[in-house]
């Protein structure tokens, strides 16, 4: 799954590398976040994929009726099946309408041998930033009016070294190259229209072991040392 990623990048980066504006004053330096701390994150909408927005990671349907039920179901829709999205209620409706993509420049993994898990980072090479896909949607509390723009990335099978370092479910994060980028942000697009003609990208994923440092309950971890490589 994708529960853990890291975004160290410039704002002038990210425009230059997918040519869309981002608020640079909202942008923070993450080497390591939990989805479970629910972030706010940099995604592209297929509503306006040339500029950055801000969503809060952990999906609440729009059809939600109070915050208790949209507290209670944001922590089961951080990720999304790629495989059965049209078979969640949850997902139905944003794979067809309400598609983006999630910029990272990594992500940790736990591979288990022999009955221990040891924490890995995944990343393209020198660390360049890549897209994830993912679904959002838009949420409107009936009692203040506060609304909520939420989002849950997208999984599928792990392939190559994604499939070694999580050995256990075999899961990855659906990472969209350039072509399946355009069809996934295409709002014309509905999912069973380019469902068999999007691929996802790993065959230029590195992995490196990482220390016990980002499950450490009394020490920051948000800091560059979560990424070092460890023999």
């Amino acid at each position: 799954m994708c529960f853990n990623a890291s975004l160290a990048q410039s704002a002038d980066k990210l425009k230059r590398l997918f040519y869309a504006d981002i608020d640079s004053s909202r942008l923070e330096q993450i080497y390591f976040m939990s989805a479970f701390a629910l972030p706010y994150w940099p995604v592209l909408k297929s509503e306006d994929y040339r500029n950055f927005q801000f969503l809060t990671w952990g999906l609440i349907p729009h059809w939600e009726k109070n915050m208790e039920a949209a507290r209670n179901i944001r922590l089961k829709t951080l990720n999304a099946r790629f495989e059965t999205l049209h078979e969640r209620v949850s997902y139905r409706a944003p794979a067809d309408y309400k598609r983006c993509a999630v910029v990272v420049d990594g992500y940790f993994e736990w591979q288990e041998l022999n009955g221990k898990k040891y924490p890995y980072y995944l990343s393209l090479p020198r660390k360049k930033p890549f897209l994830l896909a993912g679904l959002w949607d838009r949420w409107v509390n009936r009692v203040n009016g506060q609304t909520l723009e939420t989002f849950s990335v997208v999984t599928t099978r792990a392939r190559g070294i994604a499939e070694q370092i999580h050995n256990t479910k075999k899961r990855m994060p659906f990472i969209l190259d350039e072509s399946s980028a355009a069809l996934w942000l295409d709002r014309h697009n509905v999912f069973a229209d380019i469902q068999d003609r999007l691929n996802p990208s790993w065959e230029d994923l590195r992995a490196h072991r990482v220390s016990n440092l980002l499950t450490s309950r009394t020490q920051k971890t948000n800091v560059p040392e979560v990424q070092e490589e460890i023999p």
